[in-house]
């Protein structure tokens, strides 16, 4: 038999139900990162690249004459602030007559800590080792190398060893350094994706839940 439910005149229609809600993901600061300085622009070597002068002449090379290969990315630039790329903490800072300052900044993230390294900078006053720094703060400045002005910007994956200051690693054992690419990660690649997203806007009534 077939039942038919009429409401009665003036009643007001049952409601839909609601939809549940849509989980949306949610960034953590920790996991968010950002390029070092305005602009993302190589110089001559990006990661990987045989470890040269931008003219050609090798930096450093194993007896067999295998040249060691780029940690990270060269960014063209001329003197100007330095940015951290992540929420951190300076574990690292020294000089060298011929690569200038070089600062590495420890990020704890949700999967595991990163070491930003910045090669050809100085340190800004006020900023040492055990500093925390915030991702975009400005912590030191490009230094001047003349025609060669750059910033070296590299991520090494894990925990601060001595090997998280090198520029460079070779292609094969030699010299007792690992083999390139050891624990270091294409810093292109890392800050892509890494970056903040934008979040849209929502559309009125819709409820976000995060998990």
């Amino acid at each position: 038999m077939l039942s038919v439910l009429v409401e009665p005149p003036g009643s007001t229609p049952a409601a839909t139900p609601e939809a549940p809600p849509v989980p949306v993901a949610v960034q953590v600061e920790a996991d968010i990162f950002q390029s070092p300085l305005p602009t993302w622009t190589p110089h001559c070597l990006g990661f990987g690249s045989p470890w040269t002068y931008c003219n050609g002449t090798a930096l450093r090379a194993c007896p067999s004459g295998a040249v060691w290969r780029h940690t990270g990315a060269d960014l063209q630039t001329g003197i100007q602030p330095v940015s951290a790329a992540g929420d951190g903490v300076i574990v690292g800072y020294l000089t060298d007559p011929q690569f200038r300052g070089g600062v590495l900044i420890r990020h704890p993230t949700t999967t595991g800590v990163v070491i930003t390294q910045y090669w050809h900078v100085w340190l800004r006053a006020g900023y040492s080792v055990g500093t925390p720094v915030k991702r975009g703060e400005v912590f030191a400045d490009v230094a001047d190398m003349g025609s060669l002005t750059h910033l070296h910007f590299a991520v090494f994956n894990g925990e601060f060893e001595p090997h998280a200051w090198n520029g460079a690693l070779p292609p094969t054992a030699c010299s007792g350094y690992p083999v390139f690419p050891y624990r270091f990660i294409d810093p292109t690649a890392f800050i892509q994706s890494h970056a903040l997203v934008p979040v849209a806007p929502l559309a009125r009534g819709i409820r976000i839940y995060s998990s």
